[in-house]
């Protein structure tokens, strides 16, 4: 690995309505067996996204079909990656048509006052990808990347302090439901990522800025404790660099990482 990790906003060109038509009427066809498909909730030229119907169950499911071969790969491979943790679950994939179909999540977008409850479910969201990672690899080998925040007090760190990232975080990737904070869309994961990336992330999107009444030092406390480690493990000045540069983040703009040595 080149210790280097890059991540991007990308500007998507959209599909026409004659293109959007022709698409929807295929995915239905091909799935008109199991499911029913019903609105489009959202499109491009690299996806069809649809609400819809299971035909035995009538269950309301999300239904996404891809015209971009990666973006299906790592978007599958995101709910591999993150199963068990706070996701919508899997209930069909077609890896030959590229389509993944979902559990549709009943519930509010986040504001400023979830923060808290969304570093949390991040947390748990970073801890089930690696102990699952852990779980396939075993002590084999270990990943070439450290988390750039961790402290240099942390000289040793145990294998589940690796860097990892969900990556898109904005508040229409979550969902406030009854059970708790749910997340969406993991096709820009990352191994090679800092968590903080995430969590400051997402609460740029909430506002949460100078007025909020949680302090950085409260968010690395809360972060820490849901992951059961020590605060001292992460360096709070390499939090605020991370912040900057994650607040710097704008379409167009790019944003790295530097692995330690």
């Amino acid at each position: 690995m080149s210790g280097q990790s890059a991540f991007e906003h990308v500007h998507l060109e959209l599909l026409d309505a004659a293109q959007v038509q022709l698409r929807r009427q295929a995915l239905s066809e091909l799935l008109a067996e199991r499911y029913q498909v019903l609105r489009v909730l959202g499109q491009s030229v690299k996806s069809l996204v649809c609400s819809g119907l299971c035909v035995v169950s009538g269950e309301q499911v999300v239904i996404k079909r891809y015209f971009d071969e990666a973006a299906y790969a790592a978007e599958a491979s995101g709910y591999l990656l993150f199963r068990s943790g706070p996701i919508a679950g899997m209930r069909y994939q077609d890896a030959r048509h590229q389509v993944l179909v979902l559990e549709s999540l009943q519930g509010r977008l986040p504001g400023p006052a979830d923060l808290p409850e969304v570093i949390a479910a991040y947390a748990t969201m970073h801890a089930t990808a690696l102990a699952n990672i852990q779980r396939v690899m075993g002590h084999r080998s270990t990943p070439e990347f450290l988390d750039p925040c961790l402290s240099s007090r942390c000289r040793f760190p145990s294998f589940d302090l690796q860097g990892i990232s969900v990556g898109d975080c904005k508040p229409e990737h979550l969902r406030i439901t009854a059970n708790g904070v749910r997340i969406l869309d993991l096709e820009t994961h990352s191994l090679q990522r800092s968590v903080w990336f995430d969590i400051l992330s997402m609460s740029r999107f909430l506002g949460a800025g100078p007025a909020f009444s949680w302090s950085l030092e409260e968010w690395i406390a809360r972060y820490c404790a849901c992951r059961e480690i020590p605060g001292h493990y992460y360096d709070l000045r390499k939090i605020r660099d991370c912040l900057q540069r994650v607040q710097a983040l704008e379409p167009g703009r790019m944003y790295c990482e530097e692995g330690l040595p």
